[in-house]
């Protein structure tokens, strides 16, 4: 549910109030039966039963940002690894969500490129470039190398730049 009406006021929970009309608007989505279903297999394996499906960047917004501060209209980003998914809020409610393919593993994947390096030593450089000031790696031949984290930054910019500009698409949209 998006918002809540009782007597065409709009108001923040119908439980507990009286009125004449009670009206809602919901924002939905459907999913494919077989993705459904293999969830709901896949928890029942596990001995545990689902009493709540909902989309990750709606999960998201409901774990990260208190109710309050959703009426401050904003987009939620949560960048993962394969995906950054977006949860966007107005006037309380949330009003729209979706997810662009493109996330942190495209940073990495450009390290892997730049320095010939495997997925996990760019994977251990790009986390060093908080801490450290020069990084050691070896590269897919064997030779040792060093390189800055300025470099490594500078490296990383170029890829976090067109996934910012995807996501501001997104938002927009």
């Amino acid at each position: 549910a998006i918002k809540y009406f009782l007597n065409d006021y709009e108001i923040s929970n119908l439980e507990g109030h009286k009125g004449h009309k009670i009206r809602t608007e919901v924002l939905a989505t459907f999913l494919p039966e077989e993705v459904v279903n293999s969830l709901y297999s896949a928890v029942e394996l596990a001995g545990l039963y689902v009493s709540n499906l909902t989309l990750e960047p709606i999960a998201a917004i409901e774990l990260a940002i208190p109710e309050n501060y959703r009426l401050l209209n904003i987009a939620l980003v949560d960048v993962g690894a394969g995906t950054s998914d977006i949860c966007i809020t107005k006037d309380g409610s949330i009003i729209g969500y979706g997810m662009i393919p493109s996330a942190g593993d495209e940073v990495t994947e450009n390290l892997v490129k730049q320095y010939l390096i495997d997925f996990n030593t760019a994977e251990r450089m790009k986390i060093a470039t908080s801490t450290d000031e020069m990084i050691e790696y070896a590269d897919i031949i064997g030779n040792v190398k060093q390189v800055s984290a300025k470099e490594v930054l500078s490296v990383m910019d170029s890829k976090k730049k067109k996934i910012n500009k995807k996501i501001a698409k997104k938002i927009i949209e």
